[in-house]
């Protein structure tokens, strides 16, 4: 019984995971510009200067920094906070995505996240 029980959740969690894939590739094809800013210093000025220099060049740019606080950039160029109920995650990523494909943008930039160097590998 215990088997059949774990096998169940096992198929899930794994059909869980196969549609979060899909609606997070289906966000990343509404997304056609993307440009992923990964390094150990430096990533949030290197991420506001490219999406301000898409900006200029007339692309409609949203951008995700998470420097000393982790912050929005709007098609206009505004900082929003990002206030956090909990730590960071590669969800949060996902998520972001899915929002920004909402609106539709000409390119995004995002900083890697690397406040753990998991993050990097995917």
């Amino acid at each position: 019984m215990i088997v059949i029980t774990l096998g169940i959740l096992l198929l899930i969690i794994i059909s869980l995971g196969l549609i979060e894939s899909h609606f997070h590739r289906l966000a990343l094809a509404q997304l056609p510009i993307r440009i992923h800013v990964n390094g150990s210093r430096g990533k949030s000025s290197v991420t506001r200067l490219i999406a301000a220099g898409l900006r200029a060049g007339g692309l409609k740019t949203l951008a995700k920094t998470t420097g000393t606080a982790p912050r929005i950039i709007d098609e206009n160029g505004k900082d929003r906070i990002i206030h956090r109920l909990r730590s960071a995650s590669i969800g949060e990523q996902v998520r972001l995505l899915r929002n920004f494909a909402k609106k539709k943008p000409d390119a995004v930039v995002i900083e890697c996240m690397a406040v753990n160097p998991q993050y990097q590998w995917v």
